[in-house]
């Protein structure tokens, strides 16, 4: 009766906390979806941050040295997610929404091993990263200017 009044989801008891977090991220899901979704017409279709392009249509990492890097479909939409959102702190659960990781069975931990990887192909001294750094104990940003080409 809920569902024919409108609900969109529903949780009988009883129910375990975990059942009831993967419905209100698959309804946050469907809810980004509406309203991100057909009508965002100027997405960008590259980034550009200190000589490096990511071209968002190709799936193509450039370097300043004009030569691709190859990176994995994760760390692709993991360094697209930074990008969009410069010098904004991003929780490990907000990566693997964005990057629509959460829809395998994955752990957030698995961010911090892409993150490591995309260290080694982005930064120069990974061990002292100059665009993607940390925020301990909350999430990762990205602390470099960004432009958006459209």
């Amino acid at each position: 009766m809920g569902l024919e009044l409108g609900a969109d989801d529903y949780v009988t008891k009883p129910f375990s906390p975990r059942e009831l977090l993967a419905r209100i991220r698959a309804v946050l899901r469907r809810f980004k979806a509406d309203v991100v979704g057909p009508g965002r017409g100027s997405a960008p279709r590259a980034y550009r941050f200190a000589g490096w392009e990511l071209n968002v249509r190709l799936y193509r990492l450039n370097s300043p040295k004009g030569s691709r890097v190859e990176i994995s479909r994760g760390e692709f939409g993991l360094l697209r997610a930074l990008l969009s959102s410069p010098q904004r702190i991003l929780t490990r659960e907000q990566l693997l929404e964005l990057t629509h990781i959460d829809s395998m069975e994955v752990y957030d931990r698995s961010i911090d091993t892409q993150i490591m990887r995309l260290r080694r192909k982005i930064e120069a001294d990974p061990a002292a990263p100059r665009f993607i750094r940390t925020e301990r104990g909350t999430g990762y940003y990205f602390d470099a200017p960004v432009s958006a080409v459209r």
